[in-house]
C-alpha cells in the first residue's frame, strides 16, 4: 500500500512543483518575474498609467501561448518530470559519494581527521564555495552539451523550441539531466569533502528553504524570464557577472552569430574565461529555434526522446565510414 502511495504522489508532483521553492517555477519566482516583466513593458510601451489588458496581452501574447512548441512543452513537461523522478533521482547519490571519497583522500594525503577549525566560521565560505561548485558544474556540462557532438544531439531538444515560456525550461532530454547531475554532483562534492575535512564538527550552508541563499536570490532576479519573449537586460558590468534574462535569449537565437555564447547558468566568470560571453545590445531582434529550421524536426513527445537517439546513430555510421 505505501509503494501504491508513493506511486500516486509522484504521478500528481508536477502540479505541486509551483509550490515548492527549490523549483524553478515556485510561484513566488513566477510572481517577481511578472513585476519585472511589468518594468520592462513600462519603458517600452507608450502609454499613459497602467493598462492592464494591453500588460497582458505583452506578457502572455497569444502566438507564444498557443504555438504549438508550447503545447509540446507543457506535455513534456508532465511526462519528463516524472521520468526524473523515476529514473534520474539516484544520480544526485553522487554528491555525497564524491564527498566521501574527497574527505578520505584528504585524510590519506595529510594523516589526519580534519583541520579542526571551527564550525561557525564555515556558512559563509560553504555558502559561497557551494554555489561556485554547483555553477561551474553547470557550465562545464553545458558546455560539453554544445562541444561535442554526441551530446549536442540531445541537448538540441532544449534549443528546439521555437517559442519560449517559463516551462521552456524542462523542455530536457533525459541524457542531458543525466550528464548535468553527473557533473553537479562530481563538483559540489569535492567542495562538501574539502570543507568537510576544514570543518569536521560542521560547515552547513546558509540556506532558505534548504536552498543555498545564493540561489534562492539568484531565481528572484528574473530568472523566470530568461525562457521568455520579455529582454531583461542587466546593466553592462552586471552582465559581465551574472547572465542575465536577456543573455540568455541570445543563448537560444537561431541566429550563427549567437552559437555557443552565454552557456553559464548565473555567473557569467566561466564564459568569460572560455571566450563565449556576449553582452547583447538593447532590443535587439531574436528568432528561437535551431539552425536551418532543424526544430521543426522535434514536433512531438516522441521525436523529443527518440529522435536525438536516431541522429547519434545516423552521426556513428557517418563517422564509422558505413554510409558511405
Amino acid at each position: 500500500m505505501d509503494a501504491l502511495q508513493d506511486f500516486f504522489s509522484k504521478l500528481s508532483s508536477p502540479l505541486l512543483l509551483p509550490l515548492l521553492p527549490n523549483q524553478r517555477i515556485y510561484l513566488p519566482y513566477l510572481l517577481v518575474a511578472l513585476l519585472l516583466a511589468l518594468l520592462v513593458w513600462g519603458r517600452r510601451a507608450n502609454h499613459g498609467g497602467l493598462a492592464v489588458r494591453a500588460f497582458l496581452a505583452y506578457c502572455f501574447p497569444k502566438r507564444v501561448y498557443t504555438h504549438p512548441s508550447t503545447w509540446l512543452d507543457i506535455k513534456f513537461f508532465f511526462v519528463n518530470t516524472l521520468a526524473k523522478l523515476f529514473l534520474i533521482a539516484p544520480v544526485f547519490a553522487l554528491a555525497p559519494a564524491t564527498d566521501g571519497l574527497t574527505l578520505e583522500l584528504l585524510r590519506g594525503l595529510t594523516g589526519r581527521e580534519g583541520l579542526g577549525l571551527p564550525p561557525a566560521s564555515a556558512a559563509l565560505p560553504f555558502t559561497l564555495a557551494q554555489i561556485l561548485a554547483f555553477d561551474a558544474g553547470m557550465f562545464v556540462a553545458h558546455y560539453l552539451q554544445h562541444k561535442l557532438p554526441a551530446l549536442w544531439e540531445f541537448h538540441k531538444v532544449h534549443h528546439s523550441a521555437a517559442v519560449m515560456t517559463p516551462i521552456t525550461v524542462y523542455r530536457m532530454h533525459p541524457v542531458d539531466d543525466l550528464l548535468t547531475g553527473i557533473v553537479i554532483g562530481m563538483f559540489t562534492g569535492v567542495v562538501a569533502g574539502g570543507f568537510g575535512f576544514l570543518f569536521p564538527a560542521g560547515q552547513g550552508a546558509i540556506t532558505v528553504n534548504g536552498m543555498n541563499l545564493v540561489l534562492f536570490l539568484f531565481y528572484f532576479a528574473g530568472y523566470n524570464l530568461r525562457h521568455s519573449h520579455i529582454p531583461l537586460y542587466y546593466p553592462d558590468r552586471l552582465s559581465r557577472i551574472l547572465i542575465s534574462p536577456a543573455q540568455h535569449q541570445v543563448h537560444h537565437s537561431n541566429a550563427p552569430r549567437h552559437f555557443d555564447r552565454n552557456m553559464g547558468f548565473m555567473f557569467a566568470i566561466w564564459d568569460r574565461m572560455a571566450g563565449t560571453l556576449y553582452v547583447p545590445r538593447r532590443d535587439e531582434v531574436l528568432e528561437f529555434g535551431l539552425a536551418r529550421g532543424e526544430e521543426r524536426e522535434f514536433d512531438s513527445l516522441a521525436r523529443l526522446y527518440f529522435l536525438p537517439v536516431w541522429k547519434l546513430y545516423r552521426l556513428a555510421r557517418r563517422r564509422l565510414g558505413v554510409d558511405g
